[in-house]
């Protein structure tokens, strides 16, 4: 019989050519992002207060992205910007509870306060919400987002980034 030792390392013990391996093997196995499906319902938790349906959605830090909805400006007829509720800071009236909603409503309030323009404050809310969601995408490929997780979650490597549990198999 053999025996072999092998070097295990957290990710500040790595150079930082091992810690861009790690990096990139993160993105590229089986990487997900976390939230996506809260900022989601959020979103069409918003469009369900004028009676819009979000019909269609591409967020992506790679291309074009998208929220479509079946809004049209008849939607907004006689609709005015006081008869959509502010948020509470306690979060009590949250439609989903989730922080996009406070992104939304605030959002919406603003840009109705200056322009009176419904339709309007809620494309505008819509685009912020979008924005927000590819932003938070952005960050969660950073390295610094990958370096809280692999140390909040004390991952180990071997000395030239490679995940060290590929090797206990």
């Amino acid at each position: 019989m053999k025996t072999k030792t092998i070097n295990i390392y957290t990710i500040h013990e790595l150079s930082e050519k091992a810690q861009e391996k790690a990096h990139s093997d993160y993105l590229n196995n089986g990487f997900e992002y976390f939230w996506l499906d809260e900022s989601l319902d959020s979103v069409k938790a918003f469009c369900g207060m004028f009676g819009v349906k979000l019909i269609d959605w591409a967020p992506t830090t790679y291309g074009h992205s998208y929220l479509k909805t079946d809004a049209e400006q008849e939607t907004f007829r006689g609709v005015k910007p006081s008869d959509i509720p502010t948020l509470d800071a306690a979060g009590k009236n949250w439609p989903t509870g989730y922080w996009i909603d406070d992104a939304l409503f605030s959002a919406f309030h603003e840009y109705a306060a200056k322009h009176g323009d419904t339709k309007g404050a809620f494309d505008h809310a819509m685009d912020t919400a979008l924005d927000l969601v590819v932003a938070e995408m952005e960050f969660q490929e950073s390295m610094e987002y990958f370096l809280e997780m692999a140390e909040a979650n004390e991952w180990e490597y071997l000395e030239d980034g490679s995940s060290a549990w590929k090797c206990a198999a």
